[in-house]
């Protein structure tokens, strides 16, 4: 028969493996919670506000293609209106070239002086309503201009700091990314030792944190930085196209060397600023990818 003193050891040695065995089995994540927060939470207010910049480039960079195109549409208008009064002058110049004895011939063909007095006077107005037309559609091409510059330079601003920061939330989601790999052992045991919910918000961290992607930001960077090359070369276009059409403006003598640069220039601000559009629409897509998974991966943090 076994003593009294052997089997209270027995009994202390059961209880001491029964203390183990529950101990083993405690639901312990508070580490490896407090890890994930620390790495994967505030990615998405980041990728909020690069999404808000770029929102806001694509709204600039589109006024600046409406600007441009318009200015180019009034350049355009302003040639055709030149061309009409070219025309006018050589009527104007035909009657004013002729002698004495043509223009007296002249007026014998029409019906009547006054009819020839009406012609003439309805050339002259046409001309000056011509004229006040070109004028106008001249200063509207260089205030579009003018407006496409702005919006360049804004893109070129915006574009540069969505390229600096895009590298910084790259950097980000990979530390995410990294501490999830580190604290997957620490993770499949709490999947194990602890509830059912517990169990799959942690797998629902695995899932959505692991989603985020470090490429989509390199999309980012690579399309901000085209954006900001090609909006660059709009603030150059843009400047010389207003410096061209306001000094076609200047005179009342149609400049047409200077009409069909500023024309130019306007065409080629509107494809530059069109180019920068699209650009930022891609870039817009590759934010939302990402933050939409930054969104769901902080949710389940949260919910541990």
């Amino acid at each position: 028969m076994l003593n009294r003193f052997t089997i209270l050891l027995l009994l202390c040695t059961l209880s001491g493996a029964l203390v183990n065995s529950v101990h083993a089995g405690e639901c312990n994540y508070e580490w490896t919670k407090s890890a994930l927060r620390s790495a994967c939470t505030g990615i998405a207010k980041e990728l909020q506000e690069i999404k808000e910049q770029d929102t806001i480039n694509v709204v600039v960079t589109a006024v600046g293609t409406g600007a441009a195109g318009g200015a180019l549409y009034a350049g355009i208008k302003r040639s055709d209106i030149n061309k009409k009064i070219a025309e006018l002058d050589k009527q104007m110049a035909d009657i004013k070239n002729m002698s004495n004895a043509d223009f007296v011939r002249f007026l014998k063909n029409l019906a009547a002086l006054e009819e020839a007095k009406t012609q003439l006077n309805s050339i002259c107005s046409q001309k000056r309503q011509l004229q006040a037309q070109a004028k106008k559609l001249g200063n509207w091409r260089t205030g579009l201009m003018v407006g496409n510059t702005a919006t360049a330079v804004a893109g070129t601003i915006i574009s540069g700091k969505n390229e600096q920061d895009s590298g910084d939330i790259k950097e980000m989601i990979q530390n995410c990314l990294d501490t999830i790999n580190k604290q997957k052992q620490n993770i499949g045991q709490a999947q194990i030792d602890c509830s059912p919910t517990v169990s799959q918000t942690l797998q629902t961290v695995i899932n959505e944190c692991g989603k985020m992607s470090t490429a989509h930001m390199d999309k980012v960077s690579k399309n901000s930085n085209t954006s900001k090359i090609v909006s660059a070369v709009n603030i150059g276009t843009g400047l010389a196209g207003t410096v061209t059409s306001a000094v076609a403006n200047s005179k009342n003598t149609p400049n047409p060397k200077a009409d069909k640069a500023a024309n130019i220039f306007a065409g080629t601000s509107a494809v530059a600023s069109g180019t920068s559009t699209v650009f930022n629409a891609i870039t817009l897509k590759a934010i939302n990818d990402n933050l939409k998974s930054a969104t769901a991966c902080e949710e389940a943090i949260y919910k541990l």
